[in-house]
């Protein structure tokens, strides 16, 4: 720059040719080009501009246009920010500092944002006048920035530990063994904050500690300045009011210029809350394991794709088996389903539709390793994340052995009182026929000679051949196939109803048949009528006065499962029941008959239904002039009966 100055065309300035300039002016100069920080020079009321090699960088593209030129015109763009300021130098002497100060400025062919930290001085004459401004100055955009960014973070950091409750900071001067902290820090531990502030030793800190927890965390303390690394502890401190809190203090020992430890900043958080509900996680989980692990019933935990990843100690029981055993191992390999032919396959289809989030639900019988077989209602539920998602898969098994075994008891002393009842009722039936052959041959025997003697004749045959048919009938009922066999409605409703046609007779019931359905059906037809003689039977007796007995039949479609099959219909028009009766008419033992009904048809019927995949709804309605009850048994066509 002092090259610069030298060569440039003074003359075309209002300062004129270097020889003419005064002393003041050339020392200024002089001066301003020797000094190594970013100087520049205002000279004259036109405030010709001179500047050094230092501020050469702040220049930019200015730079060479701006020696010798006037600073208004070269700094157009701030001069409404620094021209007064530099009028009230020339003008009024006045000194100005300014630091940090934003003053946008030209570089690079746009505006930009710059920071600046500068001082004007008055440069006076011989005479004492003002005749220029000696500036100094420097960009201050990057530290200024940079600091900016640091307060803030500073202030976040604040923030933070102002908003989290029981939060504190220290920082120990290690060599005078001084730990200064926060208020909130000093509360914690039961110091003074004044003192806090100010500085206390590390045992004013530690005193506090709990005694089963201090000897470990002064090791800890130690060995993080023994290392100069950090510094993680949990630990319960006494409270001035006879209370623990839990805190963990987090820090880091940083070395000194001779390798010994020099700084030790940390945080404390309370961390009081967290441990009580991680102590209340832990009872609920000891809860758990206790039900878990004391069940009786088959519980354990899959991995989505069938990985057995726990077991409770009833399903171990099973064959005898421990955890190693089977831990780890697909579900379908255990030694569940290893003793079963078909189990293992079943057991994947299983789990690859529960992995999809369907919940499945049959009965299994299973073999055990010693040949007995044990019969479970199986499940397999997908648990689910709070997103939806199958994470685990949960098996259970209810051992119901006994209980099938007793409701197998129960069906066949149900089925002995049926045909006790069914004995019954054909006894009943053959006597008046009986009855009516012994009169019929009497009146033979006293008229062989009168006309009408060939009918007495031919009555008595009709009856003797009705003993015939209802015999008959009533051994195909009780006779049970050992396989289901295909059989028409018409066969299934004309034996059970011959069974009834003299109650039916004798109490002015009239029969509406309305038979549609023409494609047979495949079951067990013994049962089948077991189920219509127990509906016929129920509408008889809630008709003792008399009334209709429609049965009707149709092919019809089961919209919950779409499957095709037969509906028989028992309908009768008594006093039907109400809506406590209906809720428990399928319940065992549960009668309206008194000592007359043992409360076990429907049961029975309800169970025969369920074995051959059919159902067996009732509708009942005990309105005045409109009573009555409807049941509707289905039995679909295509399901083979088990």
């Amino acid at each position: 720059m002092a090259d610069l100055v030298r060569t440039h065309d003074w003359s075309s300035t209002a300062l004129g040719p270097i020889d003419t300039w005064s002393d003041i002016l050339l020392c200024s100069v002089n001066l301003m080009l020797s000094c190594q920080f970013p100087t520049v020079i205002f000279w004259g009321p036109e405030m010709i501009q001179f500047y050094n090699d230092g501020y050469l960088p702040l220049m930019t593209e200015k730079h060479p246009r701006a020696l010798g030129q006037a600073a208004p015109e070269c700094w157009r763009e701030a001069w409404h920010i620094v021209g007064p300021q530099a009028e009230a130098v020339m003008m009024r002497g006045e000194t100005t500092y300014k630091e940090n100060v934003l003053i946008p400025v030209t570089r690079n062919g746009r505006l930009q944002d710059i920071y600046w930290t500068y001082s004007y001085s008055p440069i006076y004459s011989s005479h004492g006048e003002i005749d220029g401004i000696f500036i100094a100055c420097h960009d201050v955009t990057n530290e200024f920035l940079a600091m900016q960014k640091l307060r803030e973070s500073e202030e976040r950091a604040r923030l933070a530990l102002a908003a989290a409750d029981g939060v504190g900071t220290w920082d120990w001067d290690v060599p005078n063994d001084l730990v200064y902290a926060d208020a909130s820090l000093a509360q914690l531990y039961g110091v003074d904050p004044a003192k806090a502030a100010a500085g206390v030793t590390i045992t004013e800190f530690t005193q506090n500690i709990l005694p089963d927890d201090r000897e470990r965390v002064e090791a800890a303390i130690q060995n993080a300045l023994h290392r100069c690394e950090e510094f993680d502890a949990e630990y319960r401190l006494m409270q001035p009011d006879g209370t623990v809190r839990w805190v963990e203090a987090v820090g880091r020992c940083s070395p000194g210029p001779d390798g010994a430890p020099a700084r030790f900043p940390g945080v404390t958080i309370d961390i009081t809350d967290r441990k009580r509900t991680e102590e209340a996680l832990r009872e609920i989980e000891a809860r758990f394991n206790s039900i878990y692990s004391t069940s009786l019933e088959y519980i354990g935990i899959l991995t989505p794709d069938g990985i057995l990843l726990d077991c409770n100690r009833a399903s171990l029981q099973f064959g005898n088996n421990t955890r190693e055993e089977v831990i780890g191992k697909p579900f379908a390999d255990t030694p569940w389903f290893a003793y079963t032919p078909g189990a293992p396959e079943m057991v994947r289809q299983a789990v690859a539709q529960a992995a999809t989030g369907k919940f499945m639900q049959q009965e299994v019988s299973l073999n055990r390793p010693s040949g007995e077989t044990i019969t479970f209602d199986f499940s397999l539920a997908p648990a689910r994340n709070s997103k939806g998602d199958v994470i685990f898969l949960v098996p259970e098994g209810r051992d119901i052995t006994e209980l099938k075994r007793a409701e197998a008891a129960l069906m066949k002393s149900e089925k002995l009182a049926a045909v006790g009842r069914l004995a019954s009722s054909i006894a009943h039936e053959i006597n008046n026929p009986l009855e009516s052959v012994t009169n019929l041959i009497y009146l033979a025997q006293q008229h062989a000679t009168a006309p009408e003697v060939q009918s007495f004749l031919n009555t008595a045959d009709q009856e003797l051949r009705r003993i015939s048919a209802i015999a008959n009938q009533t051994l195909r009922f009780h006779k049970q196939a050992s396989k289901p066999q295909a059989i028409s409605c018409v066969e299934l409703f004309s034996t059970v109803l011959s069974i009834f046609e003299g109650r039916l007779r004798n109490s002015n019931i009239t029969v509406e048949k309305r038979k549609r359905a023409l494609q047979p059906i495949v079951c067990f037809a013994g049962d089948v009528r077991q189920v219509l003689t127990n509906l016929v039977g129920n509408a008889i007796d809630a008709m003792p006065t008399g009334g209709r007995l429609l049965i009707r039949s149709r092919n019809a479609t089961d919209w919950t499962t779409g499957r095709k099959g037969l509906v028989l219909t028992v309908a009768d028009t008594g006093c039907g029941m109400d809506s406590s009766t209906l809720e428990q008419i399928f319940e065992p033992f549960f009668t309206t008959k008194g000592i007359g009904g043992t409360g076990l048809g429907l049961w029975v019927s309800q169970e025969v239904v369920a074995r051959h995949h059919g159902a067996l709804r009732v509708h009942s309605s005990q309105r005045e002039a409109n009573s009555g009850t409807v049941f509707a048994l289905f039995l679909p066509f295509d399901v083979a009966v088990h």
